[in-house]
């Protein structure tokens, strides 16, 4: 299965953005390359900000993931990954479950998305499981 469903307990949450937590990914090691920070013109899926939206998006390339053939623009999932902050974990695990669904309905669709409090991550499903569990672990450590 390539979507994978992590949630942190306690109601843990952060007030950093999803461009920060790009930049702490990287800060861990990770190939995560910010290419877009999102806003309510250019935010493909028209969540931002608005009723159990998020309320930051931001996409990154992992040039693993993008040597691997994915094609495509800076922003879509296939190149590396993207983060999605919401006010409370509820709207994260909502969000978490829609993209499950959505992949498992289409398996074109997959990837790996992962939640950690109001954070919901997903990456690429053209990384192999060992990397996109890398990003796991590190949001893991980013949201606590």
């Amino acid at each position: 299965m390539l979507a994978a469903h992590l949630t942190a307990c306690g109601g843990v949450s952060t007030d950093r953005d999803a461009a920060g937590i790009i930049s702490e990914l990287a800060a861990q090691g990770l190939p995560a390359d910010l290419t877009v920070t999102y806003t309510g013109e250019n935010d493909p899926n028209k969540l931002l900000g608005g009723p159990n939206g998020y309320v930051s998006k931001a996409a990154f390339t992992d040039e693993r993931a993008a040597a691997g053939g994915a094609g495509g623009k800076p922003g879509d999932i296939n190149l590396g990954g993207g983060v999605e902050v919401f006010p409370d974990a509820d709207a994260a695990e909502t969000r978490v479950e829609y993209i499950q669904s959505l992949a498992k309905s289409s398996p074109m669709l997959g990837e790996y998305t992962y939640q950690a409090g109001n954070v919901a991550l997903r990456i690429s499903k053209d990384l192999p499981p060992s990397d996109a569990q890398a990003y796991e672990t590190a949001l893991s450590k980013i949201v606590q």
